[in-house]
């Protein structure tokens, strides 16, 4: 039951979240289902209403264009009233009036600099020279040939019987000649009440015509025209407005004729109307769902609960160490998986602890033998001690030495526990690797060694020059003698050690050396030509170790030419055994 009562009450927390989400949300949907209708409705009264300028403006290119009525703006005014004139005029009207078809709508007329008139309404509704003394008159001078003034008139009666058709939204364009001076002007009227019918103001919603300045151009409410609206602003879309106290959702659309902009607004109450009915179907449903849920939870609980008792118990059993313990819970249940799981792990247990058995006999055994490995090597050297002892008493002070540097040598090959030793410890261990090279090749190499002050005392890599050494014996002199010379010294600026080896063997031709340099990373198999010698390994072999231990601070330089000898420089950090240094077996040591 507490398992019930749990799984209920972490069911009706989300349910409670749900609901105040729910409330969040569907507000936020309804609000933009809301916008995108009234968008939808802007978009489709926008593109009427451009329609209607972009037709006038359409008719207004061909005026402006036409030679005719250029060539008599720019007549003289006395041959104006000339018979030629008027019969030229009578047929330009016709035309003017075909294509602006006699409408109470639309108003065009056409003025000359030169007195020239063009109507398309009776001088008794309207005097054109009336426009002369309108004050945005000097605002049209100043318009641009190629541009089109626009503006909302108010109070503008072409007809003064019909109060009805004062309001006016005026076009206005300068006629050019072919000498790009402004011969005159063309002023087109569109009655506001043309526009009015394609606002849609439905289901409370408020759409409206506004000019560059938030003033209403037309509007369904013919009282609104004129209105400044001091909520809008011409920079940035608003999602909502606050007018008188109350909030609006607020769309707009700009005229792509002109910078005048279609508005919507909507309500806010009007909009949520329909949040309440949501927010109650959507309550009843989760109620319902959560009954159905109760029963079914109670339900599997109660078959659940079973196998979990059963495997509680045999838990518990594992717990005072009956390991060879097996649940035997069967089934596709979570419980039945999980006792399935535990069997598993226990029969794991069983092999590892065979396996560790085993490894530690094993362990116990290596140890042992590696403990008598370290006798021989320890019997070896005193026994080689005790023969040059013995021989050195006889007087034999050449062999003595030899067997000397043998056991140096040995003893430094089977110790393995330090990676890293002094430089001068490793000079001197090439010096015994030398002795015996002459003494079994019968050659006369000579090694010179200059270590820079402190060089000696800097630790490196063990065995890293004997495989050079090697090279120049063997493969440098042919089994004939020569010089070894080795160098180090400390480059301060760099903090590095610069060790050099060089002899005068035959040398290298410039293929070989170039070949060497290629290959000197190389992990590529070594040939069996390249194993030969006491230490089995190449320059090949020390280039890569030195890599692997310093990386891209390790710098290597092959030098040769035939006849003459072999130059190598080794330079990587500076190692003073403060700081650990990666070995070549990535382990640290220093």
């Amino acid at each position: 039951m507490k398992l019930v009562w749990s799984s209920m009450i972490c069911v009706l927390i989300p349910l409670v979240c749900i609901y105040m989400v729910t409330d969040y949300l569907t507000k936020d949907l309804i609000l933009e289902k809301a916008v995108g209708s009234a968008r939808e409705s802007l978009n489709a009264s926008s593109a009427n209403m451009n329609a209607v300028f972009e037709q006038t403006l359409e008719q207004s290119n061909f005026v402006l264009q036409n030679s005719e009525i250029r060539q008599m703006m720019s007549a003289d005014p006395e041959t104006l009233h000339s018979a030629k004139e008027i019969i030229q005029y009578n047929r330009m009207s016709r035309m003017l009036d075909d294509m602006f078809v006699l409408s109470e709508y639309l108003k065009v007329t056409l003025i000359g600099k030169n007195g020239f008139i063009y109507t398309s309404y009776p001088y008794s509704d309207f005097n054109p020279k009336t426009f002369y003394s309108e004050h945005w008159m000097s605002l049209l001078k100043q318009t641009q040939p190629i541009s089109t003034f626009w503006r909302a008139e108010r109070d503008t009666y072409y007809n003064y019987s019909d109060k009805a058709s004062a309001n006016w939204v005026t076009i206005a364009r300068p006629i050019q000649s072919t000498s790009s001076s402004t011969i005159g002007y063309m002023i087109i009227n569109i009655n506001e009440r043309k526009l009015r019918p394609y606002l849609n103001n439905d289901n409370g919603k408020e759409m409206m015509l506004l000019d560059d300045k938030g003033t209403v151009v037309s509007h369904a409410d013919k009282a609104r025209i004129g209105e400044t609206m001091t909520w809008w602003k011409k920079d940035g879309e608003l999602d909502t407005v606050e007018i008188s106290g109350e909030k609006f959702l607020y769309v707009d659309q700009e005229l792509s004729s002109n910078k005048w902009q279609m508005v919507s607004i909507i309500p806010m109450k009007a909009a949520l109307s329909k949040n309440k009915q949501i927010l109650f179907i959507s309550l009843a449903v989760q109620i319902l769902f959560f009954s159905l849920f109760s029963v079914l939870l109670t339900v599997l609980i109660s078959k659940l609960t079973q196998p979990i008792v059963k495997l509680s118990a045999f838990v518990k059993r594992i717990g005072r160490g009956q390991l060879d313990e097996r649940s035997l819970i069967r089934g596709n249940n979570e419980a039945a998986q999980l006792a399935r799981t535990i069997d598993q792990m226990l029969d794991r247990i069983e092999s590892m602890i065979e396996q560790i058995t085993y490894e530690q006999t094993g362990k116990r055994k290596a140890e042992l033998e590696m403990l008598q490995a370290q006798i021989n090597p320890h019997f070896m050297f005193n026994l080689l001690n005790s023969i040059r002892l013995n021989i050195l008493m006889q007087g034999d002070k050449e062999n003595a030495e030899l067997i000397g540097s043998l056991s140096s040598l040995l003893r430094m090959t089977f110790n393995r526990d330090n990676e890293f030793i002094p430089l001068r410890e490793e000079t001197d261990t090439i010096s015994h690797y030398v002795t015996l090279m002459n003494f079994r090749h019968a050659n006369q190499v000579r090694l010179e060694m200059n270590l820079a002050d402190g060089s000696g005392e800097a630790l490196v890599p063990r065995f890293m020059i004997q495989p050079m050494i090697e090279n120049a014996i063997i493969h440098g002199f042919e089994q004939f003698g020569g010089e070894i010379f080795i160098g180090a010294r400390i480059i301060a600026t760099t903090g590095t050690l610069a060790i050099t080896i060089k002899d005068n063997g035959i040398g290298m031709t410039q293929e070989n050396l170039k070949r060497l340099r290629e290959t000197a990373y190389s992990s590529e198999q070594i040939a069996e030509e390249d194993r030969k010698g006491f230490s089995g390994i190449g320059l090949r072999n020390v280039a890569q170790r030195l890599s692997m231990i310093y990386g891209a601070s390790f710098k290597l330089n092959i030098q040769s030419e035939s006849d003459v000898g072999t130059e190598i420089c080794l330079e990587f950090p500076l190692n003073d055994g403060k700081v650990g240094v990666v070995n070549a077996d990535g382990n640290f040591g220093g």
